[in-house]
């Protein structure tokens, strides 16, 4: 099925979301709001910070959580990743940074989370951009499954001209994906992009994961987890292994 007629079928539906039913048209920006840009401070007069892959922002168990995967963290400070508003004004997060060790057999402990409830308390703007995480995808043959919607930020889109112009351009990309099997690790699902993508996802690792599926007589749309990896097959770390992550970590 191609992303034209993905986006001709959705269009003329109503998707329910978190008991909410958004018109068909307006879902793949209702969805892909709660992915942002992952941010790290810098202690740089010009460079002030650094672009590391994507995010998604939940809100789970009353906490406002920034989600990203821990690959993403290898070079970085986790005490000086913020969250960039809307308006170019940056927040810093005094919840601090919870993560599971790697492991080799599993890309299951992939995760990592900063607190943002305190930030965002003050800035109450920011609370609509968290998605209310609180259940899980129903398992469903795979034809029940109209899309998935991967959003993230790919590093080659975006422009970081804070040198000569004080400028920096953020270019989220949507791709709309079916699911292409499942891969031998458990925690992963694996989708494919409809349609050729126009530029490298390299940089989406984190971003957010939704599936459009039927249940019973009408279509529902559900947190499916957090981007790891991909070019045009990606794989997503599944959303009941985020919310088993979180309520481990946030207990």
């Amino acid at each position: 099925m191609k992303e034209t007629t993905l986006v001709e079928d959705l269009a003329r539906l109503g998707v329910r979301l978190n008991g909410l039913v958004i018109p068909g048209k307006s879902i793949q920006r209702a969805l892909s709001r709660y992915a942002f840009n992952l941010v790290v401070l810098n202690d740089h007069e010009t460079y002030q910070v650094s672009l590391v892959g994507s995010a998604t922002a939940v809100r789970f168990g009353g906490r406002y959580i920034l989600l990203c995967s821990n690959h993403q963290l290898r070079t970085v400070d986790p005490q000086q990743v913020a969250m960039l508003k809307d308006d170019g004004s940056i927040l810093v997060t005094s919840g601090g940074f919870r993560a599971y060790r790697p492991r080799l057999d599993t890309d299951g402990n992939d995760i990592a989370a900063f607190d943002f409830t305190e930030p965002v308390e003050a800035h109450p703007d920011l609370k609509k951009r968290f998605f209310d995480f609180t259940e899980l995808p129903p398992d469903t043959p795979a034809p029940n499954v109209m899309a998935m919607l991967l959003t993230g930020f790919p590093s080659a889109g975006q422009a970081y001209e804070l040198e000569a112009k004080n400028h920096l351009g953020l270019a989220r990309l949507d791709v709309l994906c079916l699911p292409d099997g499942q891969p031998k690790d458990g925690a992963l699902i694996r989708v494919r992009a409809t349609s050729p993508l126009r530029i490298d996802p390299d940089g989406m690792s984190g971003g957010s994961a939704f599936v459009i599926q039927m249940v019973g007589a009408e279509l529902k749309a559900y947190f499916a987890g957090i981007i790891l990896q991909g070019r045009e097959l990606f794989h997503v770390l599944k959303s009941g292994y985020v919310m088993a992550f979180l309520r481990s970590v946030f207990s």
